[in-house]
């Protein structure tokens, strides 16, 4: 289940990639698919939900590297490692593995962008796997690319889609992550709706 976590980290690509999609899980008014990815044996994963939140509450929590833990799945650590600009930053983590597997790390670059005109927020998380040393008896994940997708309903609510592909590293069976991978984005974004409104105030570069 670790896995789906990773998953859930990290989403992108363009809407092209996502074909194929199946409906796994449905709770919550949380829905999670898997597509199928031409280019891997690992599914991508497309979770879409809709948030009591304004933009600049959910920018601030995914800004804070600190405690990414308390909400995304299986995190064990987070550690900002580059404060590149106001709205882009490099940033570790390791989440727990299944047993007899090891813990899996990356190194994400984030970024967010946002329409100036529909004010729909991008958040792009892409992994830099040389950015820094490896770490022993942790896989460094080789490739990661996920792509949050925000639009505002109102002013407290918001539509978002999460959309990621991913390749593991190491001898992780793809079945497994497979099977496993739809129930991550349900546990992150459920805690992240339990944990949202401890944000407040405005992030300077967001326009609401």
């Amino acid at each position: 289940m670790k896995f789906a976590c990773i998953l859930l980290l990290f989403t992108g690509l363009d809407c092209v990639a996502q074909r194929d999609c199946e409906l796994k899980l449905n709770k919550d008014s949380i829905k999670v698919f898997t597509c199928i990815n031409e280019n891997s044996k690992f599914k991508s994963v497309r979770t879409t939900f809709e948030l009591h939140s304004s933009l600049s509450q959910l920018a601030a929590m995914v800004l804070d590297i600190d405690h990414l833990g308390d909400w995304q799945y299986k995190t064990l650590s987070a550690k900002l490692l580059k404060q590149v600009s106001e709205r882009e930053l490099i940033y570790y983590t390791e989440v727990a593995a299944p047993v007899f597997t090891s813990n899996r790390d990356f190194v994400i670059q984030l970024t967010l962008n946002q329409d100036p005109e529909t004010h729909v927020l991008i958040i792009d998380l892409v992994s830099t796997p040389n950015y820094i040393s490896p770490k022993k008896g942790v896989v460094r994940v080789p490739f990661s690319k996920a792509r949050w997708t925000v639009k505002p309903i109102s002013a407290s609510r918001l539509s978002v889609e999460y959309y990621i592909e991913i390749d593991l590293g190491g001898a992780v069976p793809p079945w497994l992550v497979n099977i496993v991978a739809p129930q991550a984005p349900y546990e992150t974004f459920k805690a992240l709706r339990n944990q949202i409104e401890k944000y407040k105030g405005r992030v300077s570069f967001i326009k609401e």
